[in-house]
């Protein structure tokens, strides 16, 4: 019994100390999130424009493009409470900050908040890495592990010397080049627009709200708030649920009208061709150049497109 009783906990200790170094390593590993934080601490006062938002916006609007101290603080599957935040966080680390963007999508008011849906791991990213206060350090969202997937692939990477998430200088996703593009790509429109349609009652008034207060924090620091919805591909945006689309619109209108926000809207803008998709609702590298020069061209003349 004592032999065994030992050997339980030498295996205990092992997996512990396997678990804390591998804990420790992944953590110490360059990511996307690790690299915006430490670039804004280190940058933040050359910042005029920063840009918000999921994926879309991540992938969608090249820094470099759109002028000059432009930062892209997007992140994949950001929502907006994240985008409050990073905005409440790292405005001290900004103050010549002038101007904020981020984006509506069809989804922005029918996705659950992030540690209720499917892809609540990614909330440990903005806590392991970015060290915001959203979660105490007791919790689950203060461990690496807790995404696992995210984790193995850390440390995958560390094995291979490879890298992924990675993004440009300026915080522009990187990954999405047209010459990486699946070529049955459009044969998937319909699936995508059915995944981003809820099945169950959306947040509407939560989100809202929460854009409202983050434009709010803005005006009182004399920042302009700018909202886009980037292009979709005519068989994702043909397959949406007319009822969600509407509200996705509404909640613009609402924004718009109460707090005089300028609004872009590309979502079914003829100028983006095919070469312009990476998927059914993203840009490729291509069509993320074009339409950050249409909306920097925008900006400057301050016209708000509407449809």
């Amino acid at each position: 019994m004592r032999k065994f009783l030992k050997n339980i906990i030498v295996f205990s200790l092992l997996t512990a100390a396997l678990f804390l170094i591998g804990e420790i390593v992944a953590r110490s590993m360059p990511s996307s999130y690790s690299y915006k934080h430490n670039w804004i601490l280190k940058n933040g006062d050359h910042i005029s424009t920063l840009i918000l938002g999921s994926s879309h916006t991540y992938y969608g609007l090249r820094p470099n493009l759109l002028g000059d101290s432009v930062f892209n603080l997007a992140n994949v599957s950001q929502t907006p409470e994240y985008d409050l935040y990073l905005l409440k966080t790292y405005l001290p680390c900004m103050p010549n900050l002038k101007r904020i963007i981020f984006p509506v999508s069809y989804f922005t008011y029918s996705d659950p908040a992030m540690e209720k849906g499917d892809e609540w791991r990614v909330a440990v990213r903005y806590k392991t890495q970015m060290n915001l206060t959203v979660h105490s350090d007791f919790s689950i969202y203060n461990l690496e592990i807790s995404d696992f997937e995210a984790y193995c692939a850390k440390l995958k990477n560390l094995v291979f010397k490879s890298r992924s998430n990675q993004c440009d200088s300026l915080g522009f996703g990187l990954g999405f080049d047209l010459a990486n593009r699946n070529p049955h790509w459009k044969e998937t429109a319909r699936e995508r627009a059915e995944g981003h349609t809820r099945t169950s009652p959306g947040r509407f008034d939560e989100a809202i709200h929460t854009q409202e207060t983050l434009i709010e924090l803005a005006s009182k620091n004399g920042i302009e708030t700018v909202i886009v919805t980037t292009p979709g591909y005519e068989g994702y945006t043909n397959s949406f649920n007319p009822a969600q689309y509407e509200e996705m619109k509404k909640g613009v209108r609402l924004l718009v009208k109460n707090h005089a926000v300028k609004y872009y809207d590309f979502m079914n803008d003829s100028i983006f061709r095919d070469n312009d998709f990476y998927d059914p609702d993203h840009l490729s590298d291509v069509g993320a150049s074009r339409l950050s020069l249409v909306l920097a061209d925008s900006l400057k003349s301050s016209f708000t497109k509407k449809r």
